[in-house]
């Protein structure tokens, strides 16, 4: 791995540069999705969307714990891609977070949400007031803290599962890591009670 950003020794550093791409991505889909996409175009056929409905919960806590439920998923997942590295250069868990980014702006530009804003986004910095942005880094932040963590490498002569190549030895996390890993599952933690709120207020 030899990006001297994205794969840097710093944790900050590496969460610095995927945040740049990321924010660069997400405004341009959202500027785009709000301006060329119609309303509502995703609304209620994403797989979370069909699982939980369009209702709000009875009570907030049942929201909260249904919104980190899915957001805490989404941190394991990440990290359980990132256990695979492209060319042994590159862990497959920093292109999730984009996507998601990606996705989340496509919602916000067509309000596209089970349970939809009084209208679409335009887009602004009063996207800070919401939980999504926050949701959004702690995706960004456990794809990096969890960078090094490849057990397996795909690779250009790989002809079947067999022969993937398994990466030994597999460095242990670092305290920064470990950090980084915690401060992740915080911001879901609170970004979640903070978007049930604005759920229950609607």
């Amino acid at each position: 791995m030899k990006n001297k950003f994205l794969f840097n020794d710093s944790i900050i550093v590496r969460f610095v540069s995927l945040f740049v791409i990321g924010a660069i991505l997400f405004t341009t889909v959202w500027y785009l999705s709000y301006h060329f996409l119609p309303d509502g175009i995703l609304q209620g056929k994403t797989g979370s969307a069909i699982m939980v409905g369009s209702d709000a919960a009875p009570t907030m806590l049942e929201e909260w714990g249904t919104i980190v439920m899915w957001n805490l998923g989404g941190l394991l997942l990440i990290v359980l891609i990132n256990f695979i590295r492209y060319l042994d250069r590159f862990p497959l868990g920093y292109i999730p977070p984009l996507g998601q980014i990606a996705l989340y702006a496509i919602f916000l530009g067509t309000n596209s949400f089970s349970i939809p804003m009084a209208e679409r986004m335009a887009p602004t910095l009063a996207v800070f007031s919401r939980g999504g942005p926050y949701e959004m880094m702690a995706f960004i932040l456990i794809a990096v803290a969890t960078y090094n963590q490849s057990r397996f490498a795909l690779t250009q002569d790989m002809h079947s599962l067999k022969d993937i190549p398994r990466i030994s030895p597999v460095p242990r996390l670092s305290l920064e890591q470990w950090v980084g890993i915690g401060l992740a599952i915080a911001l879901i933690l609170l970004a979640g009670w903070h978007e049930a709120a604005m759920i229950m207020a609607l």
